[in-house]
């Protein structure tokens, strides 16, 4: 069969009308870019990234399985044509851009909110007509939540810790809110004369620290308990003692969702900690939310787990004066996903 008159004819203006709106408002690189960031997560997950590098690897290799090694093609040449992989016959390497994506930073940064917060997204029609509850009917992945923020902070904020503690002379280290373990984990390996103290709500994570530092043989210099960081009155007599530097990460913002007075109230339980032992001191780390194009993403979790908003340095130092705390000085790391700010504060 042949057609005599080889011009198209587009006969339909109203689709036309339609689709050029949907080009222009972004729509369908919005839904790419959810596509490839749960490809990335997944890709991770699954042991397959960790085998890809820049230089050509076989597929079946790569597959691992090879029953997989089809699927795992397939979803490769998905990436090429995103150019994340690229391939030589049944070869296949990252590109320069997926050799970025798969930095475990950036693939953390993707997982932050893809699997963390991942549910907590997913259930946003239900938050907002109020048939679903946060804490109730919805909860955020907190041990995905621990490890990719064991990552990120570790990219951005574990040497201001560390340069803390050796500025200070710290002995002994007490992390509220340790989550995974990640912070301590790391400080003792480069302070062998460190003794680190963790405390959690989720017997999860504090198991899965415990188990870590077992596995990487610092068992001994390091306790991690289940425990509520908000109540200093409940610490085990050995964290009180020994512990000279408190550090709290992006936790304490949360209680700004009750006032506050209640901040207040809870820095000065700390003072009460601080002023019963010599040269004792705090490192509050805190995210700085702004509401800009920036931080929409940081500030959108936020809405709908109905967490306390962090607070720009103004609103720190208010309360931190108002519980009888000194400010000794603020550190930052500029140019990071998450825009930080480091108190080391004293009783005053």
């Amino acid at each position: 069969m042949t057609v005599d008159d080889k011009s198209e004819k587009v006969l339909d203006d109203e689709v036309q009308s339609t689709w050029k709106g949907v080009a222009r408002a972004g729509a369908g690189e919005l839904a790419s870019s959810y596509v490839l960031c749960t490809a990335i997560v997944g890709l991770a997950r699954s042991g397959v990234a960790g085998r890809l590098s820049r230089d050509f690897t076989p597929l079946d290799r790569l597959a691992g399985d090879p029953t997989r090694t089809e699927k795992t093609g397939q979803v490769l040449r998905y990436l090429e044509l995103r150019e994340v992989t690229e391939s030589d016959g049944d070869r296949w390497r990252l590109t320069e851009r997926g050799e970025g994506l798969f930095n475990e930073v950036a693939e953390s940064l993707i997982g932050y909110y893809v699997d963390a917060y991942g549910p907590v997204l997913h259930n946003i029609a239900g938050l907002v007509d109020g048939s679903r509850t946060y804490g109730i009917d919805v909860h955020r992945d907190t041990e995905q939540l621990g490890l990719r923020c064991e990552v990120l902070f570790r990219s951005f904020g574990g040497s201001i810790v560390r340069d803390v503690v050796r500025d200070r002379g710290a002995r002994g280290v007490l992390d509220l809110g340790c989550g995974t373990g990640g912070l301590l984990l790391d400080l003792v390996r480069s302070e062998p004369g460190l003794r680190g103290f963790g405390l959690d709500i989720a017997e999860d994570a504090i198991g899965y620290a415990t188990r870590r530092a077992h596995d990487e043989g610092v068992a001994d210099r390091l306790s991690f308990v289940v425990g509520d960081a908000f109540k200093p009155q409940s610490w085990p007599a050995e964290v009180a003692a020994t512990a000279d530097l408190y550090v709290a990460v992006g936790a304490l913002h949360e209680h700004f969702r009750d006032g506050e007075d209640a901040v207040v109230d809870l820095l000065r339980r700390y003072a009460d900690m601080l002023r019963a032992g010599p040269d004792r001191a705090m490192l509050l780390c805190e995210p700085e939310l702004y509401v800009d194009g920036s931080d929409a993403d940081f500030y959108l979790v936020h809405v709908l787990t109905e967490q306390g908003f962090p607070r720009p340095r103004d609103g720190w130092l208010k309360v931190i004066e108002a519980a009888g705390l000194t400010c000794r000085r603020i550190l930052s790391a500029p140019n990071t996903a998450f825009r930080f700010a480091y108190y080391e504060i004293v009783a005053g």
